[in-house]
């Protein structure tokens, strides 16, 4: 039987080479959509780009997983963003409807996706202009969202694989040992008793909004369990972008040291914390993050340029 995919993945560098690109998914595309049968399929383009192969097709977007060739834990990811996904729709948050979702095997087993094509924009292309009013707003769309998705799971006894899980993040890697031995020192010492569930990637990619100013939620791949403070650094340094106002009104019913702290652990915490210390260093300094020497340097920069 031919191939409808053809090209060869045996890394995560492999795979990186070809998850944008229309042409060589085309055909597995089509043949998805006429299983599922669903129209559109000649209509295909490119969305943000993420982990995984995310088009647009028709009215509809389709999200192909990493095959397990790619060194990807595709079966884990897959399980945990569809329960994460029907969480989400089951609380009566905004985000697109799950059309269909399966697998294909062909040269490679492929998981996938069908959703509801959201007519928005991206938060990133809105935010930009608003005004104090549409900011404030926005951010308490955003906290009514959050407080029906960070809920507590049942499962859950204590959050130490959580801890375990960052400090041997392979991301903090080119940090100097002493700045690891910090970081495994201060979540150690954390308590994560208070588990929730998040969506740990709430960036201006992942917020819509349409044209009557509805917020929309999408891309829930990065799901897991964590402490509510989890979804901080990616609010705060991607999707607003440092933006004061936008900060001031998410945190004004909250203690700003206590927020700073709670900031400042979920960086170390977080999963991208590596890449989040790598922007905030290079943004308030100037400097190579290689001239870090004290991880609790990068506290005292967001507690005095966030305030």
């Amino acid at each position: 039987m031919k191939n409808l995919f053809k090209k060869d993945i045996i890394d995560w560098n492999s795979w990186g080479t070809v998850f944008q690109s229309i042409d060589d998914f085309k055909e597995l595309i089509e043949e998805i959509f006429i299983r599922e049968n669903l129209k559109g399929y000649d209509e295909i383009s490119n969305l943000t780009p993420g982990t995984n192969a995310v088009f647009k097709v028709g009215t509809y977007v389709i999200k192909i997983f990493a095959p397990k060739e790619s060194d990807a834990n595709t079966d884990s990811d897959y399980i945990a963003e569809m329960d994460a996904m029907k969480r989400a729709l089951y609380k009566d948050i905004n985000t697109p409807n799950i059309i269909a979702a399966g697998s294909i095997e062909d040269k490679y087993l492929f998981r996938y996706f069908i959703m509801d094509f959201i007519n928005g924009k991206e938060a990133s292309d809105v935010l930009k202009d608003y005004s104090y009013s549409q900011k404030s707003n926005f951010v308490q769309k955003l906290k009514e969202n959050l407080n029906k998705l960070n809920t507590k799971p049942k499962e859950l006894n204590n959050g130490n694989f959580i801890k375990e899980r960052a400090i041997h993040n392979e991301r903090w890697n080119p940090y100097s040992p002493l700045i690891k031995s910090q970081i495994a020192e201060i979540l150690r010492n954390y308590d994560l008793s208070q588990c929730v569930y998040v969506h740990g990637d709430i960036t201006a990619d992942n917020v819509m909004l349409d044209k009557n100013d509805n917020l929309f939620i999408i891309d829930f791949a990065d799901s897991t369990i964590a402490p509510v403070e989890y979804e901080y650094p990616p609010i705060v340094f991607e999707l607003f972008d440092y933006d004061h106002e936008l900060i001031h009104e998410f945190t004004k019913e909250m203690d700003y040291d206590v927020f700073i702290d709670k900031l400042f652990i979920s960086i170390l915490l977080h999963d991208f914390g590596a890449n989040f210390v790598h922007d905030i260093y290079k943004k308030y300094t100037g400097k190579s993050p290689n001239e870090l020497r004290d991880i609790y340097e990068i506290k005292r920069l967001i507690y005095t340029n966030l305030k």
